[in-house]
């Protein structure tokens, strides 16, 4: 008798177990679900995070390249045209090439910077002749006096033409707001090189020099002219 009944109470038993089971597992479901949600929303929040840094980035680049584009010398940019008087009683023109090329050294003085370039300022204004082909022309500017202009391109031995500029707006109109400043300037009075900052590296020479050759019709002397400071 107890073994009939037994039967059907394990039976019962065995039903309840699976219920349970499926009632588990159905529960499981929906948690797994609600993960899977989860981890593809984190996902795309740390997406659009990268996503949003990257253009950050981008923007603070583009940012940077307008101030220098307003700020500094680039190449393609007109200057104007200046008549000044060198040192040695010579008139000038500042922007106004004789031939088809004039590099303009601004410097000061005081300034070390400037002094620890001079040895690769003499160097390009060696090989500037014979590279151009006597088409190009190396003019000083000194932001100081006559007289300090003077003692200092003695002391120094500067071969070229040297102009003494005290007006902070003549240094302005070419962008010359800090120095050392070396540009290379065109017959149409564009700049085709510009370097601010120490001139100190055989890359600096090259540079000039490379700017120094005769525009192609190809179109390709842009992509030749070396500026460290353009966008």
């Amino acid at each position: 008798m107890s073994s009939s009944v037994s039967g059907p109470r394990q039976i019962h038993a065995v039903v309840r177990g699976a219920r349970a089971d499926s009632a588990s597992a159905s529960a499981a479901r929906p948690a797994r679900g609600v993960s899977l949600l989860l981890t593809l929303g984190l996902l795309l929040a740390c997406a659009l995070v990268l996503t949003l840094a990257w253009q950050l980035r981008e923007l603070r680049q583009e940012r940077r390249g307008l101030i220098e584009r307003v700020n500094d010398p680039y190449v393609g940019m007109y200057v104007p045209k200046v008549a000044l008087t060198a040192l040695d009683g010579s008139a000038v023109v500042l922007g106004e090439p004789r031939a088809d090329y004039q590099l303009l050294y601004f410097f000061s003085t005081t300034c070390p910077h400037c002094l620890a370039s001079l040895p690769m300022v003499k160097a390009i204004a060696a090989q500037v002749p014979m590279a151009s082909k006597g088409r190009a022309e190396i003019i000083g500017v000194a932001s100081a006096s006559a007289a300090d202009a003077g003692a200092y391109a003695r002391a120094h031995a500067l071969a070229f033409p040297i102009v003494a500029n005290s007006e902070v707006r003549t240094a302005m109109l070419f962008r010359a707001h800090s120095v050392p400043l070396l540009l290379v300037i065109g017959a149409d009075g564009r700049v085709r090189h510009a370097r601010m900052g120490v001139i100190d590296e055989a890359a600096d020479l090259r540079a000039v020099l490379a700017a120094l050759d005769p525009p192609k019709r190809s179109g390709g002397s842009a992509a030749r002219v070396a500026n460290k400071e353009s966008p």
